[in-house]
């Protein structure tokens, strides 16, 4: 039996349809150049303009402008102050990317930390918050094992304002810190029953328009995600070249459809995570996933040794004296995920 016919019977198995297949053989050219670090752009702020003064007695109409203004106008004024603040606040808001997955072990805390770095090494500040009582993406970012986290701190009413640290490139991460089983209950019912707790406690860390926030979620469907996709800009699901991950598309697509029914959706991409370029099955699949998702999917990581050594050994794994495959795949996901978050376009 011909390699074709193969290929043609994994996609009729699988439920894709094969006519858009073809074979290309797999080349990947490593760059040996380190990888350029942009700088944000510098604002320069319009020169003040500087009203006339015109040595004459202020007309009629203008006294009569006045004398209303101070006899019960100056709400109107308040109202004016009021919407400026909220277009400021509006105008403010940082762009937020929740990470997803139907089931564990497909590396999304591992690419949640890793886009966050690349995002940082690229230009854009980053900030990682981890919203899994697992409490894993501060190992991610080699960062200390006792951070206080977001938990405790809701559970206590205190601001999130002091809890991000530093991490690689000089990223942030909000940790999920450590709670135990009954911490995490009335966490789970307090989060079920205010729809607006994440987005209350974003707001208490003071971010900008040129943030960008990367949440890592637990697999599933949960209240962390709920909340997370309460606030989302983009979402992206995060599978591995197989067919157990295959058969979780579906699956997906039901959990997301409420939040992708909103009037202003999230923008929704996935990754195929570790990809293992001298298997040809896990290539094969990866051609499957790129017929079923077309332009949906945003980018491949190919299984890097690397990425697991650095995180044993506590360095960074995006470091640009390394810059192994699965490095150059990151730096490859966070460009074009910027290219998606900056142009407004599906």
């Amino acid at each position: 039996m011909s390699r074709a016919d193969d290929i043609s019977k994994l996609f009729h198995k699988l439920g894709a349809n094969p006519n858009g297949y073809r074979e290309i053989d797999f080349v990947h050219e490593f760059i040996e150049d380190d990888v350029e670090v942009l700088e944000s752009p510098k604002v320069v702020a319009p020169a003040p303009v500087v009203a006339a003064v015109v040595d004459e007695a202020p007309s009629a109409p203008l006294l009569r402008l006045l004398e209303e203004l101070n006899h019960g106008e100056a709400d109107r004024v308040q109202s004016s102050e009021g919407v400026q603040g909220l277009v400021s606040s509006v105008v403010s808001t940082p762009k937020v990317v929740v990470v997803v997955s139907v089931k564990g072990g497909v590396g999304r805390s591992t690419l949640a930390a890793a886009i966050a770095s690349g995002l940082q090494r690229q230009g854009r500040p980053a900030l990682a918050l981890d919203l899994d009582p697992q409490n894993a993406l501060r190992y991610h970012l080699c960062l200390g094992l006792d951070m206080p986290g977001v938990g405790a701190a809701s559970l206590h009413d205190e601001s999130w304002k002091n809890l991000p640290e530093r991490g690689f490139a000089g990223c942030r991460l909000v940790a999920f810190g450590g709670t135990d089983n009954e911490q995490q209950q009335r966490l789970n019912r307090w989060l079920g029953e205010d729809a607006e707790w994440l987005s209350k406690r974003l707001n208490s860390l003071e971010l900008s328009a040129k943030d960008t926030v990367i949440i890592d979620v637990p697999a599933g469907n949960t209240v962390y995600l709920s909340q997370a996709m309460s606030v989302a800009d983009v979402v992206l699901v995060v599978v591995q070249p197989d067919v157990a991950s295959f058969s979780t598309l579906d699956q997906m697509d039901s959990v997301l459809a409420p939040y992708l029914q909103r009037a202003k959706p999230p923008k929704r991409f996935y990754v195929i995570n570790q990809l293992d370029a001298a298997h040809r099955f896990s290539l094969d699949m990866a051609e499957v996933f790129k017929t079923r998702l077309g332009g949906a999917l945003l980018g491949t990581v190919h299984r890097d040794p690397s990425f697991s050594e650095a995180q044993a050994y506590g360095r960074d794994p995006l470091d640009p004296t390394v810059n192994s495959i699965g490095c150059q795949d990151v730096h490859a996901l966070c460009r074009a995920l910027l290219e998606r978050i900056d142009s407004d376009l599906p």
